[in-house]
């Protein structure tokens, strides 16, 4: 007999339901809307059609590169991403998900679209 828990977890890790929950709370903590329940179903609506987006931008992502890329070098390695990922998504992040190879090194422009693909591919009922 399966485990009631593990039935759970797997039921919701499928379901990518933390992070809808995740991505619900971001939208409204960075709106901050009147009327939070209304905004909440206007956001379902929008995900309904075109899914989750990320509130993390390019600008963002070459900030984050500046902060692991600390000989200046203007590289960094695909475990620096992912620990980079694992800050935004949680410990079980792998950019591995989208191609990096381990002991590969990244440039600037490399790490922001790697980070952008892996953001994307994570995003709760995205389209495909």
């Amino acid at each position: 007999m399966e485990d009631p828990r593990a039935k759970v977890e797997t039921y919701l890790e499928q379901n990518k339901i933390p992070q809808l929950f995740e991505a619900i709370t971001a939208e409204l903590l960075f709106f901050k809307p009147d009327a939070p329940r209304e905004h909440i179903v206007k956001y379902l609506e929008n995900v309904k059609v075109s899914g989750t987006t990320t509130l993390i931008n390019d600008q963002d992502l070459e900030t984050m590169f500046g902060m692991f890329d600390i000989t200046k070098r203007g590289m960094v390695t695909s475990d620096q991403a992912t620990r980079a990922l694992q800050v935004i998504l949680g410990p079980s992040a792998d950019l591995a998900d989208v191609g990096v190879k381990s002991g590969a090194k990244l440039s600037r422009d490399e790490f922001v679209k790697v980070m952008a693909d892996a953001l994307t591919r994570a995003s709760p009922y995205r389209q495909e």
